[in-house]
């Protein structure tokens, strides 16, 4: 009988440790590395969309050159840093323009601040959304004819790069800029607008028709309509 109790005292107490203890971030990102090491594609997780293929590294401007195992170290001490916009229309290879007002200009690193960017992407299938980053330095090059507070739309490509300044963390930003022109300040979206877009894109996923849409156009238009007025009240 006192065996059966100190077999179950243990049972009560292993149980215990096991309901309780949660793991650490270090701990759930080497599950995370061992079960998708070396997978040719891009893994949506905690720690953002993260790439696991064996030559993830080539496409991280400035970090061509990392080991596969530094890269993932990177990718991790990047988790709380991301850009979660610019990630998504990367990984969909959208086609994007950009708007945005001139915040400021470094003239010694030949830089140019936009307080915010908007962004407005289509993906292949031809579905569009739109986004915001805040606080993006580009090249100044292609905005020198113009003031800080101009507001201006522009084309360009979105690109992870390696950053260097406080320990390495890969980041992604917008190179290449072009078509540059000068808009209203009203052409921008309001905080509103992107929350109704915000709003659609999680109708979108839910919805048992996803994938009979076709270039934007949706088939459950009215059940659509629905959710967004119970999502947003």
């Amino acid at each position: 009988m006192k065996q059966q109790e100190g077999e179950f005292a243990t049972m009560w107490e292993k149980s215990k440790r096991e309901k309780f203890y949660q793991q650490s971030e270090e701990e759930r990102w080497k599950d995370f590395v061992k079960e998708y090491r070396y997978k040719n594609y891009v893994v949506l997780s905690e720690f953002g969309a993260i790439n696991m293929s064996k030559d993830a590294m080539k496409d991280v401007f400035n970090g061509e050159n990392l080991s596969y195992d530094e890269y993932l170290q990177v990718m991790f001490h990047s988790r709380n840093n991301r850009r979660e916009y610019f990630e998504s229309y990367y990984y969909d290879n959208a086609v994007c323009t950009f708007k945005g007002q001139i915040r400021g200009f470094d003239k010694k690193k030949e830089k140019v601040l936009f307080h915010y960017i908007y962004i407005c992407g289509f993906r292949m299938d031809g579905t569009g959304y739109e986004g915001k980053e805040d606080h993006v330095w580009m090249d100044s090059k292609p905005f020198e004819e113009y003031q800080v507070g101009d507001y201006l739309s522009f084309s360009g490509e979105i690109y992870r790069y390696l950053k260097t300044g406080s320990g390495k963390q890969i980041s992604f930003g917008i190179r290449n800029p072009g078509k540059v022109s000068k808009i209203k300040s009203y052409e921008l979206p309001t905080e509103e607008e992107l929350f109704m877009q915000s709003i659609d894109q999680v109708i979108c996923e839910i919805c048992m028709y996803n994938e009979h849409c076709y270039l934007g156009n949706c088939i459950a238009e009215e059940w659509r309509e629905n959710m967004r007025k119970m999502v947003s009240r």
